[in-house]
């Protein structure tokens, strides 16, 4: 039997002294890291932070939460623009405050975007997820699918099947991270009449598939591994090397079991629990999420509870003072409130 890791409990401390939290899942970069990791097509956040600096402590805790939230799927990092080998990257990227917080969309392919909003975990959370590069083809009905495989058949293409309204997260990301290497569709199937005329079962409720096309094929195939982001990107990975036999690489994958220690589901609890209180924004003083979590409600605690939307945030200004700024700094940001009406973003298909 193999077990799919989460790769939670494995991790090193990544902590900033005197900043992070000591479990936080955000992870320090120096300017040699945050180089290489620009290189990925992967949509991040960076906080550019000293440790000496009081609103860097204040906002840590909040950071490493939304990074809890998100993990895997987007990775929050950190840089210590405090440390020698780092004033240069901190300078090129113009920070003269701190914290100074940037969304970078799609690695050093696009231009980051700054962050000044409130320094709270839903306002990260909301901010990030709404900001992913739209990398995928919607595909609104039936009719759509035939002539996007056609016309898209010289390249490998894999199209996912989804009952909910909204594309899920988990496939924002995918996308994005593939760009350019694969060509991603996705369709509402929500009856399941799609699936019925690709010859597979219309499926439950909640339902996803995730069909690929081989270049030049118009018959897909479907992919029978777990709808988690280390199964996806390990597939997908194989697929794009093109040394893998599809096939036997699709084999693999369904050969794979999600065999958590108790550790690791522990730590998937608190996951889950926190996005959801990510969600619900303000609600997460009111209602118990990791509690929700262990009594087994969390599959359909959304639907029952009728939960979708981050409360709007007040207007919040919090110019920084003169111990977060370096020497020659100039005026601080002055975050201004996410405005929010967004609804459940899914982080699993």
């Amino acid at each position: 039997m193999r077990s799919l890791a989460l790769g939670l409990a494995l991790l090193p401390s990544l902590a900033l002294a005197g900043v992070f939290p000591k479990d936080s899942m955000v992870k320090m970069l120096d300017a040699k890291d945050f180089r290489k990791t620009m290189k990925a097509n992967e949509t991040s956040m960076v906080a550019f932070v000293a440790p000496w600096c009081g609103h860097c402590q204040r906002m840590a805790p909040e950071y490493s939460k939304a990074a809890l939230g998100l993990h895997p799927l987007i990775p929050f990092y950190a840089v210590d623009c405090d440390a020698d080998q780092n004033k240069r990257l901190c300078a090129e990227q113009g920070v003269q405050g701190f914290p100074t917080v940037k969304m970078f969309p799609r690695g050093a392919q696009h231009k980051p975007i700054p962050f000044e909003g409130e320094r709270t975990a839903s306002t990260f959370y909301y901010f990030v997820t709404r900001r992913v590069p739209p990398s995928f083809t919607k595909l609104p009905n039936l009719d759509d699918v035939l002539p996007w495989v056609e016309r898209t058949v010289s390249k490998t293409r894999t199209l996912l099947l989804t009952k909910e309204k909204k594309v899920p997260l988990l496939w924002k990301v995918l996308a994005n991270k593939y760009d350019g290497k694969l060509e991603f569709g996705t369709h509402r199937d929500k009856n399941g009449k799609t699936s019925e005329s690709l010859g597979l079962e219309a499926g439950e409720k909640k339902d996803s598939k995730v069909l690929v096309y081989s270049e030049g094929s118009t018959a897909p195939f479907r992919y029978e591994g777990l709808n988690k982001y280390e199964s996806l990107v390990k597939f997908f990975d194989s697929v794009v090397d093109g040394t893998a036999d599809i096939t036997v690489a699709n084999a693999q994958a369904k050969a794979e079991e999600y065999d958590p220690t108790g550790e690791e589901l522990e730590i998937e609890r608190k996951k889950e629990a926190q996005r959801m209180a990510l969600l619900h924004g303000g609600y997460a003083d009111l209602v118990d999420f990791e509690q929700a979590i262990l009594d087994g409600a969390g599959a359909s605690f959304h639907d029952s509870n009728g939960f979708g939307s981050q409360p709007p945030l007040k207007k919040k200004s919090t110019t920084a003072t003169e111990e977060d700024k370096p020497a020659a700094a100039a005026e601080g940001n002055v975050p201004d409130a996410e405005e929010s009406k967004v609804g459940k973003d899914q982080t699993e298909l």
